[in-house]
């Protein structure tokens, strides 16, 4: 399972001094085609279930292959068996940052919930059903919604940030343009009720909805919602708690100073990561040893790892059973990169060449996509691999934008 602010002084202190306009919902791109077969011989039994189907965000506006405007839900054979487009989120013009859009799409009770420009939310069933759920009201280019969506598919959150033009010019100074943010709460059918109304002069830490597990909504306090660029994990912001009345952030899933949340499931256990520690001398045989700890929804450790990287492990995935882990990268031999899978029990087993993990469809197959041209600049087409046969990547033949798994 899986993508507002730091303060100015903070966000840009991660960010390196090049200037590196644009917008962000994820690491990649979609679009499931009439007819594909996958790429790649899979072993026997590596192959999971047909009945597996998961919904991916799409970008069918040409030229603009991060602008999602279309939500399916496909399965491994990449095929769509229902698709639906909308008016794709705006981006805001923030200047001399690029605006990070935070997802347009959740699953839920076995359908996908997709917002437009305006903030309608409607969700897309299996059969192609197509239902207007609720709407946070959006009448600008310059706002910025999140929501996230109860596992049972009644309740929802919202929240509409509206950011300035030119917030962060590129002569250095700062905008004295107005920010406000707005706060809802939604029960499907209904329109949505406002909490909550703020204005500012001047950036402020912002709440992002991002999801909602078995014990309540989550979300990110502070977020990063613009940024120049950076490594990985500069854009993350601190994963919290959310009131379901009062759209208030609560307290933080781990402890930022000491384990950052990266990745959360639909129990409310997590992953987080400490501070790597460098060993080694010259870059040659540099080393990073970084912590990894798997946490259940209360903060206690369920169990721990450490992942030995040449440039510093990143970005793990928990399974949804919380008994494994992806992460990138397994990179001591850097012409021979690949993704990690970690267990529970210590075990360590490299996944196939070219494979990027981008989340779990189930506890036993693992999601991404694939690139098997280092000079490719992409998009890349959607892969799986299965747990009993991690030598081997199945390409579903389409580019995507993976949002979660609806059936099986």
């Amino acid at each position: 399972m899986r993508r507002l602010i730091f303060s100015l002084t903070l966000i840009l202190s991660l960010m390196p001094a090049a200037v590196a306009c644009g917008s962000t919902q994820a690491r990649q791109a979609t679009s499931p085609p009439a007819a594909s077969s996958p790429s790649a011989i899979a072993s026997p039994g590596a192959t999971p279930s047909a009945a597996l189907l998961f919904a991916v965000l799409e970008a069918k506006i040409p030229g603009s292959p991060d602008t999602w405007n279309t939500v399916a839900i496909a399965g491994l054979d990449g095929y769509a068996r229902a698709k639906t487009t909308f008016t794709p989120m705006p981006v805001p013009a923030t200047g001399c940052m690029g605006a990070i859009l935070q997802p347009s799409a959740h699953v839920a009770a076995g359908k996908v919930f997709y917002a437009d420009a305006k903030g309608v939310v409607r969700s897309l069933a299996i059969d192609g059903t197509v239902t207007t759920v609720t709407t946070f009201p959006m009448t600008s280019s310059q706002q910025m919604l999140s929501f996230a969506v109860s596992p049972d598919g009644t309740g929802l959150l919202g929240a509409v940030f509206t950011v300035p033009m030119n917030a962060f010019p590129c002569d250095g100074s700062s905008s004295s343009a107005s920010y406000s943010f707005d706060t809802y709460t939604a029960i499907s059918g209904l329109p949505s009720r406002l909490v909550d109304h703020q204005t500012w002069t001047k950036p402020q830490n912002v709440l992002a909805l991002t999801g909602w597990d078995a014990v309540g909504p989550i979300g990110t306090y502070p977020t990063v919602w613009a940024s120049q660029g950076g490594g990985p994990g500069s854009t993350l912001g601190v994963f919290v708690r959310v009131d379901a009345a009062t759209v208030k952030p609560l307290a933080p899933l781990g402890d930022p100073a000491t384990c950052r949340v990266w990745n959360t499931v639909s129990s409310g256990a997590f992953v987080c990561m400490g501070d790597g520690v460098m060993t080694g001398g010259g870059t040659a045989n540099q080393k990073v040893n970084q912590p990894v700890s798997v946490r259940n929804a209360d903060g206690t450790e369920l169990w721990h790892h450490t992942v030995t990287g040449q440039n510093g492990p990143f970005g793990p995935f928990l399974a949804p059973d919380g008994q494994r882990l992806m992460i990138c990268c397994n990179d001591l031999n850097l012409a021979d990169s690949r993704e990690l899978l970690v267990g529970r029990d210590g075990t360590e087993v490299n996944l196939a060449t070219g494979f990027r993990a981008s989340g779990w469809l189930n506890s036993r197959t693992m999601v991404g996509w694939v690139n098997t041209n280092p000079l490719s600049q992409g998009p890349f087409p959607l892969a799986y691999v299965a747990e009993n046969a991690p030598g081997t990547v199945v390409s579903m033949g389409f580019t995507g934008l993976f949002v979660g798994t609806v059936s099986g």
